[in-house]
């Protein structure tokens, strides 16, 4: 194979351990827990160190001694650098404030910036922005904690408050998007010790929501696919306080990384995340390819860089990425004969999971296995837990779009010791369309990773029928402690969303309005990310929004500031021209699998549960409610198909009314609430 070519090639897996949360108090303050975290460019063995005895002939030249460039979140601590893709854990309890100073490091050792991994795919005509020359400049970053609810707008990471890293060679260039030095007051105006400088910026997060799993990657306007895909994410765990010899509930398996020795730990923080390799052992981000030369911008409409989504594949037509977890292909985890905690994030860029268990290897004759199959339960998602245990959960496995994350337990104690466990995906190559589960599937994707059963002496019992009672009636109390139901909406609001196709190519996806003039056949309003913003939410404001998805694809939408809970469908007829009806056909799509959870057992029958991101499946309307931020702010919403947010499928939303003023227009940013 010759440079640059994609490798696809039988992995060994690489044993997997927990990423252990440690912190650095940059000015030591009692009333928070302090961190300083960069983003540094290193070197990090991703692909197997040694070559499988199996591998095929084209992989003869294989060098496992190469290691993997990305971009990765860190800190110092005692005179050792911690960074890594994905980066450390920031463990936060409930109540208690976080603030962390993140530092962009993409320098070399004269302090000279970087230029970006992916240089050759950065596009500058994105977000409507007329430039067309190759960017070979400093890499933006600001950093989003996704999920984190409470946080005030100046540290939500807003993509347009992105800086530069503080090196000695930026003539030439503005080092601050155009909302940093905004936010900057905002942050020092409510913490006068927020730390902004050169290169850097301080965001403080409340942390009072319920406890979740959250994540943190960048957010950078334009950048965000490329940022993410380099490495930079990590989670961010919100905990109740508890003792540190017990579960957070009765039932749960424990303990969690940071409560004791490697070997104990019963729960297992998992970013999977699809890439793909060049024979360098580089990553490899696909380029724009099919496209006349007179179709591209400036002579026609096409962006000359952007792919509609990302995906690779060899020149047989075959999926040529591979399945990461925690930074590692194919892993592999030693487990003992009892349950085990997963707390699992879709860290991919377009890739929608199934994820399920088998004792069953998959093959790349069968890549979806239908024997060996292992129930589990999932207890809870982005929103926290769930009111009751949900399963068993079989061969159906869980739909997780991208951003999505699930809390799951697996029972491995009926096993003999030497028993090997797969987790297993048989989501499509790319973004889930309602129906194409296994579609361009191949045995790279549909490994995840492996768990091997030791001979070790179990120190719990397995997760019964005793269990699953006591962790449900601790499930339903800790669930009542907040509102068990979102109460009726005081407005409500309607949205499309929506692709451009020009010259038979991709061109943007959108967040639409709607022209409702016709109401027997709507049509979507184009909406741009610079367009002024349309309204301003009330603050402490109940809402339904309504995403009538135009599009084939099912579209993971996430709402910053927000949780939300899904209350219905609706069916819509959609002609060649775009324009749509109601059917009056309500219910949940069926192709959206049951792995797709809205709803829980609870006192009341069925309780929605709370999420963050959500796929919105083609040809149905699907509605949400949601409590609306305690006071005002600028935040955004996009779709988290991290290639459709970098082209126009992101909008500003207001909460009550901050007072900004626009910087690119001098008009006011948002318009007065209801």
């Amino acid at each position: 194979m010759q440079d640059g070519d994609k490798r696809r090639c039988p992995q060994t897996g690489a044993r997997i351990a927990g990423l252990a949360a440690r912190s650095l108090a940059a000015d030591p303050n009692p009333d928070f827990d302090e961190y300083i975290i960069s983003v540094r460019q290193i070197l990090q063995a991703v692909l197997p160190i040694t070559k499988s005895a199996n591998a095929p002939p084209d992989c003869a030249e294989y060098d496992p001694s190469k290691q993997t460039r990305v971009f990765a979140y860190g800190a110092d601590i005692d005179g050792k650098a911690t960074h890594n893709w994905p980066a450390y854990t920031i463990k936060a309890t409930r109540g208690r404030p976080v603030q962390v100073r993140w530092v962009n490091e993409l320098v070399d050792g004269n302090r000279r910036y970087r230029p970006h991994l992916f240089a050759d795919q950065l596009d500058q005509t994105l977000h409507c922005i007329a430039a067309t020359t190759k960017y070979t400049g400093p890499v933006p970053i600001v950093t989003h904690v996704h999920g984190n609810e409470g946080v005030q707008d100046n540290s939500d990471g807003y993509t347009e408050a992105w800086y530069l890293p503080d090196a000695v060679n930026l003539a030439g260039y503005t080092p601050v998007g155009t909302w940093y030095n905004i936010f900057k007051q905002q942050a020092q105006a409510s913490y006068p010790a927020s730390g902004f400088g050169p290169g850097y910026a301080t965001y403080t997060y409340a942390t009072k929501q319920r406890a979740t799993q959250l994540w943190y990657h960048d957010h950078t306007l334009g950048a965000t696919r490329l940022n993410v895909y380099a490495g930079m994410a990590g989670f961010f765990m919100l905990r109740d306080s508890f003792p540190d010899n017990k579960p957070e509930l009765p039932g749960l398996p424990f303990p969690p990384p940071g409560k004791g020795p490697d070997s104990a730990v019963r729960e297992l923080l998992l970013a999977i995340q699809d890439r793909a390799f060049d024979v360098n052992n580089q990553l490899y981000y696909p380029k724009k390819q099919g496209v006349k030369p007179e179709d591209i911008l400036p002579k026609g409409p096409v962006p000359p860089l952007w792919v509609p989504e990302f995906q690779v594949e060899t020149d047989d037509g075959m999926d040529a990425t591979m399945m990461t977890v925690n930074g590692r292909v194919s892993p592999r985890h030693d487990v003992v004969r009892e349950p085990y905690r997963l707390r699992v994030l879709n860290g991919c860029n377009a890739k929608a999971l199934i994820l399920y268990f088998s004792t069953t290897q998959p093959t790349a004759a069968t890549p979806v296995v239908t024997t060996g199959i292992l129930p589990f339960y999932a207890i809870g998602n982005e929103g926290g837990f769930f009111p009751s245990v949900v399963g068993p959960i079989t061969d159906t496995g869980v739909l997780m779009g991208p951003a999505e994350r699930y809390d799951l337990i697996i029972d491995f104690s009926a096993l003999k010791a030497g028993a090997q466990v797969h987790m297993l995906n048989k989501g499509p190559g790319g973004p889930y369309d309602g129906s194409n589960a296994g579609d361009g599937l191949t045995v790279h994707t549909a490994q995840v990773m492996r768990f091997d059963v030791t001979a070790a002496a179990p120190a719990n019992g397995p997760f019964d029928a005793a269990k699953r009672a006591a962790l449900n009636a601790s499930l339903r109390a800790d669930y009542n402690k907040a509102l068990s139901a979102l109460p009726a909406a005081t407005v409500k609001r309607q949205f499309t969303l929506m692709e451009e196709f020009e010259s038979d190519h991709p061109v943007a996806q959108y967040l639409g309005t709607v022209d409702a003039s016709n109401t027997n056949a709507q049509k979507g309003l184009e909406q741009h990310w610079s367009a002024p913003v349309l309204f301003s939410s009330g603050t402490n404001a109940t809402e339904e929004w309504t995403m009538i998805n135009l599009t084939p694809d099912a579209h993971p939408i996430h709402i910053h500031e927000v949780f939300f809970e899904v209350v219905g469908y609706e069916k819509v007829d959609i002609d060649e021209q775009g324009r749509f009806k109601f059917t009056g056909q309500l219910g949940l799509p069926p192709s959206l699998l049951p792995g797709q959870i809205i709803a829980a057992a609870c006192d009341a029958g069925q309780c929605r549960v709370r999420k963050d991101t959500m796929l919105m499946p083609p040809g149905y309307a699907t509605t949400v409610r949601m409590r609306t931020a305690n006071r005002p702010g600028l935040f955004v919403w996009h779709c988290h198909l991290l290639e459709h947010e970098d082209n126009e499928m992101m909008r500003p939303w207001c909460v009550g009314n901050p007072g900004y003023t626009n910087p690119e227009t001098g008009k006011p940013m948002c318009p007065p609430p209801p």
